[in-house]
């Protein structure tokens, strides 16, 4: 009886603990596969680079691409440095099923 007492709340708290690291992965996972799923063609109208200061007064880029798409919408595309740095306002992108970032066109 006593190993009930002991160990039982910890099974309980194990198990809680499972179930919301196993919560996370299913929503990152979900995430990443709707991110491949998508497919679009547009053209970038802005960039955006936002810093923002930490605890430590460590400064962080946020690179940002606004792009309109064919279809009449405009998303904001996060952006990679280098890639970042190769756009200018006016390229085509074109982002493919099955991959994860877009690619310049032309």
């Amino acid at each position: 009886m006593e190993k009930y007492v002991v160990f039982g709340p910890m099974i309980i708290f194990m198990g809680f603990f499972l179930l919301l690291i196993l919560g996370f992965f299913a929503l990152v996972g979900k995430l990443v596969i709707k991110g491949k799923n998508q497919e679009w063609k547009g053209e970038v109208i802005d960039k955006s680079n936002f810093e923002k200061k930490d605890e430590d007064d460590h400064v962080s880029h946020i690179l940002s691409l606004k792009v309109q798409l064919e279809n009449g919408e405009a998303h904001n595309v996060p952006a990679q440095p280098d890639f970042y740095n190769q756009i200018k306002i006016g390229d085509k992108l074109e982002k493919k099923k099955g991959a994860l970032w877009p690619v310049k066109i032309g």
